[in-house]
């Protein structure tokens, strides 16, 4: 059983990051997004109000996905994302969006970051920044998060592993219904 100490602190470590990752990131990623269109006069995507309707679904969409994943890993997993000792997920969670793809978090936040791009009309930040963002997430989950599950839960991640998608949801025969 979990002691309220180690409960207040994912609950901390989840509202701190997904502060810094929801907010704070995405707005140094706009200023940025929007000083390279300015300086290579690259156009805009669509007129407004298009820009709107095509933006609300992508960002609804993502949120969705990293809301969903963040709230498997703080009540199934018993953790939050950030890989802190006292913090970390301490079950794997192979249901909600788990069952669909490994990273619906990663999943969720490309689709925030493309949402945004198209909703301030920066053709930087629909396809650079979001292919950067892709890039660099990618990249530290193969060369560093990856290692660090199948250290931590050992063959029972390796059998996830083997059974259910990178980043690309597909409905499949649920991991978590299926036998070890």
């Amino acid at each position: 059983m979990e002691n309220k100490e180690t409960k207040k602190k994912r609950m901390i470590a989840l509202i701190g990051s997904g502060i810094f990752v929801v907010i704070i990131l995405p707005l140094i990623g706009i200023i940025i997004a929007l000083l390279i269109d300015d300086l290579l006069r690259l156009p805009r995507l669509l007129i407004f109000p298009v820009n709107l309707i095509v933006a609300i679904p992508i960002i609804a969409w993502g949120f969705f996905w990293s809301l969903w994943s963040n709230y498997e890993l703080y009540k199934v997993g018993e953790g939050s994302p950030i890989p802190r000792k006292d913090i970390h997920t301490i079950k794997v969670v192979t249901s909600g969006p788990y069952k669909y793809c490994r990273n619906p978090m990663i999943f969720g936040y490309i689709f925030l970051w493309i949402g945004l791009g198209v909703l301030i009309n920066s053709l930087f930040l629909t396809f650079g920044i979001s292919s950067i963002v892709t890039l660099l997430l990618v990249i530290m989950v193969k060369l560093w998060e990856e290692k660090h599950l199948k250290n931590l839960f050992g063959e029972e991640y390796e059998k996830y592993r083997e059974k259910v998608p990178f980043l690309i949801p597909r409905k499949k025969k649920s991991f978590a219904s299926s036998k070890l």
